[in-house]
This record gives C-alpha cells, sequence and structure tokens, in this order.
C-alpha cells in the first residue's frame, strides 16, 4: 500500500471549499431557509472531502478495513450514500406535501360549495 499524502495546493483549496460552504450553510440555516437535518446532510459535501484531505492516514486506513485499494472511492461511496439519504428525505417530504395539498384542496373546494350554499339559500328566501 502507497501513501501518496495530497499536496498543499489540494489541502488549501479543500479545506477553504469546506470553510467557505460551510459559513454559507449555517448563514442560511440561521436564517431558517435550511433546518438542522438540511444543514447535516449537506455540510458532508464539504466535510467528507475535508476529512480525507486533511487526515490522509486515516482514509488509507478506512480503505484498507473495507478492501477498497483506492481512498477516493470510498470517499465517493460515503459522497453516494449521502446524497441517497438525503433524496430519501426530500422524496418523503414531497410525498407529505402532495398528501396535504390534496387535502386542502379537497377542503377548499367543501369550503366553497358549503359557502355557495349558503348564498343560495339568502337570495331564494
Amino acid at each position: 500500500m502507497t501513501n501518496i499524502l495530497p499536496s498543499v495546493e489540494t489541502v488549501v483549496v479543500i479545506s477553504a471549499f469546506a470553510f467557505i460552504y460551510m459559513l454559507v450553510l449555517l448563514r442560511k440555516t440561521l436564517q431558517g431557509k435550511f433546518d438542522l437535518y438540511d444543514f447535516l446532510m449537506l455540510s458532508m459535501v464539504a466535510i467528507i472531502p475535508a476529512g480525507f484531505a486533511l487526515f490522509p492516514k486515516l482514509a488509507y486506513l478506512v480503505s484498507h478495513l473495507t478492501g477498497v485499494v483506492f481512498p477516493f472511492v470510498v470517499m465517493f461511496g460515503a459522497l453516494f450514500l449521502v446524497v441517497f439519504a438525503f433524496m430519501h428525505n426530500i422524496t418523503a417530504r414531497l410525498h407529505r406535501l402532495e398528501r396535504q395539498n390534496w387535502a386542502l384542496i379537497q377542503e377548499q373546494s367543501l369550503l366553497t360549495l358549503e359557502l355557495k350554499a349558503r348564498e343560495g339559500g339568502k337570495t331564494g328566501g
């Protein structure tokens, strides 16, 4: 197993991206645009690559323990897992919103019919 450490430039670029991205996410979370779950899931996009770049020996250990030759394969696998979990959550939210939308449309229709029936009773009597 060859331990090839990332270059200083790579570590700086990945660290700068992670820092700036985390600040943007934190700001949007504090503004109420994201909830805590969204913050955690989206932050993994920055934390996982930063962890692999900042701790390359740990990355090689994880890849060795999983039986994968290259650590970047484990990193991309972890990122795919995060994307899958996030997509699963978004799909569940969308389904819940669709059901709420259907219920609200039905309720609005019933209220409209009731209002029309009351207005019809006033003019006819």
